[in-house]
């Protein structure tokens, strides 16, 4: 019964987030990008060929995305980190966590460009670090 509650208003306090992982998810639905789709609590997980993106109730993940061997879906745990920090943030969480993000996807591509290496730095700064911490990715050499 508290969920029938509860969930109306998470989706509307993730309102901005929710409206773009509905058409994120349309556009890569069409495109037959989505490879696997599974509920988790409230959320879509969606497995996809190359996409990692958290957006309110759409978490989208690609095991091209895992940087540890031992986790297998570290991808999808910091996406579910991202997702954490949305709820937390409700319509801030584009503001606040989402350009930050891009900001460093687009630096790390840049980077990666000038110096032919790929940026090491992209999960240690914020948000990617907390997003980390919530959605439980560890180093094994933590």
């Amino acid at each position: 019964m508290k969920k029938l509650f509860v969930l109306p208003l998470l989706f509307l306090w993730e309102l901005p987030q929710n409206f773009l992982g509905i058409m994120v998810f349309a556009i890569m639905k069409l495109r037959k990008t989505t490879l696997k789709i599974q509920a988790y609590n409230h959320l879509l997980c969606i497995e996809t060929k190359n996409v990692g993106i958290s957006l309110g109730w759409f978490v989208f993940w690609t095991p091209s995305g895992n940087r540890f061997s031992h986790l297998e879906i570290d991808c999808l745990l910091h996406e579910l980190g991202h997702a954490r920090q949305s709820v937390f943030l409700g319509p801030f969480y584009l503001l606040i966590i989402g350009i930050p993000s891009l900001a460093r996807v687009f630096y790390g591509r840049i980077y990666s460009w000038k110096h032919g290496v790929g940026w090491t730095g992209y999960f240690t700064g914020f948000p990617e670090n907390w997003a980390d911490r919530l959605g439980g990715v560890k180093n094994k050499w933590e």
